[in-house]
């Protein structure tokens, strides 16, 4: 089967295996920043370029918090994360269960205030989101790329699900759903696939795996069957 408008937004975190930074500015009063363990903002061009300032300070960084303000430019706050602070954003506790039928009504409750139509939780979509976090956890890693290679529309036609439209969010180091719902709902490009006018179904899965650096891994899909009117 082809597939067809597969959409990919940019990641939450860090990725530890991407590379190239173009632009560092440190701030230089470390008492503005939110103390949720955050240490370093830096602006740089891109997600990528964000994961690999983590990634050159591995022994301190345990995770990186990217924001792009506008999607048209080439500009992205980076902020480079400990795991400490009063407020962590990658915390060592167990995160709140995932409520799966909860997520689909604040979901639909948030699309239902820019007047789209709601979405219907998918079996299928949320096996092939828990298969890919799922090897994200294995790999203690962040992608939109499963290890064997996969996309996303790989993984949810392996499940049955033929698609016309698919988008995925991807994040890591959340510790709730209610965290991590609104880190994407503050993420520009995370926000356009929440509020995708042409999809019908959802799937989300979280998995812990606290011996890993990030220890809990997202993945929601928002898709429309191949043939949709």
């Amino acid at each position: 089967m082809r597939m067809q408008n597969v959409r990919f937004v940019s990641l939450i975190a860090a990725c530890f295996s991407l590379v190239g930074v173009w632009q560092i500015v440190a701030a230089t009063d470390n008492k503005s920043l939110p103390n949720d363990g955050t240490y370093l903002e830096a602006i740089v061009k891109s997600f990528e370029e964000c994961s690999a300032l983590c990634k050159a300070d591995s022994d301190t960084c345990r995770g990186a918090q990217s924001v792009q303000p506008d999607v048209t430019k080439p500009v992205v706050i980076c902020h480079l994360n400990n795991g400490f602070g009063a407020n962590p954003l990658f915390p060592s506790v167990p995160p709140t269960p995932l409520n799966a039928n909860m997520a689909l009504a604040d979901l639909n409750d948030y699309r239902r205030q820019y007047g789209l139509s709601p979405v219907i939780l998918n079996c299928q979509l949320s096996a092939a989101s828990k298969v890919h976090t799922d090897d994200l956890a294995r790999h203690g890693n962040m992608s939109h790329i499963g290890s064997d290679g996969s996309l996303l529309g790989e993984r949810i036609q392996r499940q049955g699900y033929d698609f016309s439209i698919a988008a995925e969010n991807v994040a890591v180091g959340q510790n709730s759903w209610d965290i991590v719902f609104k880190a994407w709902q503050d993420s520009p490009s995370h926000n356009e696939t929440l509020l995708r006018s042409d999809v019908t179904d959802f799937g989300i899965a979280l998995v812990y795996e606290p011996k890993t650096k990030y220890q809990t891994y997202w993945a929601m899909a928002l898709a429309a069957p191949l043939g949709q009117p």
